[in-house]
């Protein structure tokens, strides 16, 4: 029962989430497509990857994700900034996206003020655990994905 429930769950927040990103998105000149906006939103989420990690996550080519963010540079959505050994970059977003991402408040304080009219105190700091365990989790699968990298 509980991977069903968490389906439906997922499902919403997804929908949700999507519906936020493409309000935020909306059809104004200058705006980002929604591969656009993913694309910085990586950037933003892997916390200043390098072009190859970037491309590597995302599962394409040097060429294009160098294409993408040549694009993105140009629109004022990211920066390069060289490395202090100087032999390659680290992608950066700008605070034109960062305004344009948070146009409104943030999906966590939107699912969080959710909860909390939904769920009793003890039930909210028993759903607190039970995300602080997964938060955990994902960093320990995250470190040890990082780690087979390197080796």
């Amino acid at each position: 029962m509980i991977e069903q429930d968490f389906e439906v769950i997922y499902r919403e927040f997804r929908l949700r989430l999507y519906k936020q990103i493409f309000g935020v998105i909306g059809e104004k000149a200058g705006s980002l497509s929604a591969t656009e906006f993913f694309c910085v939103e990586v950037v933003y989420l892997l916390g200043n990857p390098t072009i190859t990690e970037f491309a590597e996550y995302l599962n394409i080519s040097s060429p294009n994700a160098a294409y993408k963010v040549k694009s993105l540079m140009e629109k004022g959505y990211l920066t390069k900034e060289q490395t202090s050994d100087k032999r390659s970059f680290r992608l950066g977003v700008t605070k034109k996206f960062l305004d344009y991402y948070h146009a409104t408040e943030s999906y966590g304080a939107f699912i969080t003020r959710m909860l909390e009219k939904r769920l009793k105190n003890d039930e909210l700091k028993e759903a607190e655990k039970i995300f602080r365990h997964y938060v955990e989790q994902i960093k320990l699968e995250s470190a040890k994905a990082q780690k087979d990298n390197q080796d």
